[in-house]
């Protein structure tokens, strides 16, 4: 069994603070940490961060196999304009883009923060930049299954996902980071 260390999660976003909607989700993330264990799936509870429920989403991830979609806010499924519980995201991402999207879920999965930056524009056509997060919990030991709570600061009243730049399934982030958490 691989070991972590929060404080590495810790330093993550201390260093470089998340965007203010994603704030309340990475603080009840950090406090679901058991010593340096990841967080349990079962102890994360929607109505801890219910503001942010709309931009969140969970995702089903088996490393280097698949990504599905178990749930995903009505901010997020307004702004795809279908909702994609149940669907494969990789097959839902341009050809191109498919790898190197598993490989970051794979990352993920396996105990790393992922961290990307995502340009999008407001109605007024100035751009305006999305932070997503991608945060692990611990894999349940009876499957191959983990799951991954994923939070972007987008929100449909603000941009315009039809001009350039946010194809928010088909696209990878502009900008990303991953910080593995493992000791």
């Amino acid at each position: 069994m691989m070991s972590f260390d929060k404080q590495i999660a810790i330093r993550c976003f201390e260093e470089n603070a998340p965007s203010i909607d994603a704030e309340p989700v990475v603080g009840y993330w950090l406090s679901l940490w058991r010593g340096d264990a990841l967080p349990l799936r079962a102890d994360f509870k929607p109505k801890a961060v219910v503001k942010a429920l709309p931009s969140i989403a969970m995702f089903d991830v088996v490393p280097d196999r698949s990504v599905h979609c178990r749930l995903m806010g009505s901010g997020l499924t307004q702004g795809l304009g279908q909702d994609p519980k149940g669907k494969d995201w990789i097959a839902l991402t341009r050809q191109e883009d498919r790898a190197p999207r598993l490989e970051r879920w794979s990352d993920v999965a396996r105990g790393a923060i992922g961290r990307g930056l995502r340009t999008g524009y407001r109605a007024s056509g100035a751009k305006q930049l999305s932070e997503e997060l991608m945060l692990p919990f611990a894999p349940a030991e009876t499957s191959d299954t983990h799951q991954v709570l994923y939070h972007i600061s987008w929100k449909q009243t603000v941009y315009d996902p039809t001009r350039g730049g946010v194809d928010a399934v088909n696209s990878l982030a502009e900008e990303f980071r991953l910080f593995d958490l493992g000791k």
